[in-house]
Formats: C-alpha cells, structure tokens, sequence
C-alpha cells in the first residue's frame, strides 16, 4: 500500500488529490493557496505527514501536441523543489484537459453554477483539487506517467 498526492501546481493556488494504492481511488483534498503571507512549503509539509504521503503524482503540462511549454518548464522546477524538500518519488501525469473534464463533470451534476460562482470556486482552487484528483484516478487506472 502506498499513499499518493497529486499536486496542480499553480502560482496562486495548489489543487491537491489524495488516493491509495490499495483502494485505487482517488480524492480530491483542499487547496493551499500561495502568495504574500502564505507558507506553502509549511502548509503542504502537513499535509504530506498528516496523510503519510509516500510518493507524489504531478501534473505534467503538456500542450495538447505534446511539446513543451514555458509552464512545463516551471512545472518541472517546482518538481525539483518538492524532491528536495521530501525526497519522495514523484511521478508525472498528463494533466491536458483535466480542467475542461472538472467542469464538464460539475455541469453533468448540476454543481456548476453561474459566472460568478464559478469565478469563486476557481479562484479558491476547488476546481485545481478537483483535477488533481482526476489525474490520481487516471494515475490509478494505469495511465501513462513517469518518474522525475
């Protein structure tokens, strides 16, 4: 058995997913939100000792061809950072259209609501746990990945 966090990384909010390898099911965990004031590291260090994180899933940028961006490119310093930090595996998980299958899912359940709601739920990165959830399942169900 062994216990995984996704993380969606992002500049203003971290969406975090939660599974184990022994149920194979993935759930989505609150955010930590970043910026002025914020002690991320801290923040994700209780998370990772709370939930006895053993390995990580990290979202993988892609663009939809396969190529590389600048925010992979961030994405895989971030990774660096992480390893440092916990010295734990960290595994890499397409993440391309997770987002847009977050809300198409929220719709189909009748959770979406209005603009403004919506704006609400995404800036408080809701919708970033959500995905990071999504591609742990996907992780779970023998989807591609590799180890950074």
């Amino acid at each position: 058995m062994t216990n995984f966090l996704a993380i969606d990384y992002g500049k203003r909010h971290v969406g975090l997913g939660w599974g184990s390898s022994d149920i194979g099911v993935a759930f989505p965990c609150k955010p930590i939100l970043c910026g002025p004031g914020k002690d991320f590291w801290t923040a994700l260090g209780n998370v990772v000792h709370g939930k006895k994180v053993e390995a990580f899933v990290l979202g993988w940028p892609i663009s939809m061809d396969g190529g590389i961006t600048p925010w992979t490119e961030e994405v895989g310093t971030f990774a660096g950072r992480l390893r440092k930090k916990f010295s734990l595996p960290i595994y890499l998980s397409d993440e391309r259209l997770t987002s847009y299958q977050v809300k198409r899912d929220l719709e189909e359940m009748g959770l979406r609501a209005p603009y403004e709601s919506h704006i609400r739920r995404r800036r408080s990165g809701v919708e970033d746990s959500c995905a990071a959830a999504l591609f742990l399942q996907d992780f779970f169900n023998g989807g591609a990945r590799s180890i950074f």
